[in-house]
């Protein structure tokens, strides 16, 4: 009887474990799986121990690219390509993905891609405006902003917005 106790303990462990980690941010399904991998789990324990969350709440996709989408879009300044292509790394559905991307508005985006780019001219010692930016400051900073996932015609039209003010 023991032997058939074990598997059930092993798998509680293990949910138990997961549970605590989801609870401490909100994590998605993939990633759950791959830190249960880690962790020695075998794929029907990885199975279960998803089921398991996906009932209890635990682990929701829509919940997770909505917190990520805004950790990511207004907090680390990242645009809304990178934060999509993240997503889709992750195994996120586009559906999700275009639901939670819709949640930050585009006020809220233009503001953090102003803020990004203001914050990159004062680290690179500009304080006038973006008149009288070099062509290799520019330069610079339309690469910065590109590498953070914003696109050229985002770029660009906050760059004009930044010399009406």
């Amino acid at each position: 009887m023991k032997e058939t106790d074990k598997p059930n303990d092993r798998t509680a462990a293990l949910l138990n474990r997961a549970r605590r980690y989801c609870a401490l941010s909100e994590q998605c399904e993939s990633g759950v799986r791959q830190k249960l991998i880690s962790w020695g789990a075998a794929s029907s324990e990885v199975d279960a121990v998803v089921a398991s969350l996906r009932s209890d709440s635990y682990l929701d996709d829509m919940r997770f690219a909505r917190a990520y989408c805004e950790s990511k879009l207004l907090h680390q300044q990242w645009g809304r390509q990178k934060v999509v292509y993240q997503l889709r790394i992750k195994r996120i559905p586009r559906e999700v993905i275009d639901a939670a991307m819709a949640t930050v508005g585009d006020e809220l985006y233009y503001d953090a891609l102003r803020r990004a780019a203001e914050h990159k001219l004062r680290e690179s010692g500009h304080d006038g405006g973006l008149d009288d930016l070099s062509r290799e400051l520019r330069l610079r900073l339309l690469t910065f902003l590109a590498s953070r996932g914003y696109t050229f015609a985002e770029i660009n039209h906050v760059i004009t917005n930044i010399n009406e003010q």
